[in-house]
C-alpha cells in the first residue's frame, strides 16, 4: 500500500490549525515534510506519529 500524502491545507483543517502554527511546527521539527515538485506535504504517517506522541488524555476526577 502506497504511503498517503496531505498538504499544508488537509493538515490545518485536520489539526484545526492556522498556516502559521503548521510553518512552526515545520521549523521545530515536530512534523517532518517533504518538497515534492516544489509543493511542501506531509505524510499521513508522520502526522498520526506526532499526535500519537504528544498525544495526552484527560483524566476523570475519581469521584
Amino acid at each position: 500500500a502506497g504511503e498517503i500524502y496531505l498538504t499544508g491545507e488537509e493538515v490545518c483543517e485536520r489539526l484545526k490549525l492556522s498556516t502559521r502554527t503548521l510553518q512552526e511546527y515545520r521549523s521545530r521539527g515536530l512534523l517532518a515534510f517533504y518538497k515534492i515538485g516544489g509543493k511542501i506535504l506531509y505524510k499521513q504517517s508522520d502526522l498520526q506519529a506526532m499526535l500519537d506522541r504528544h498525544y495526552n488524555p484527560i483524566q476523570k476526577p475519581s469521584v
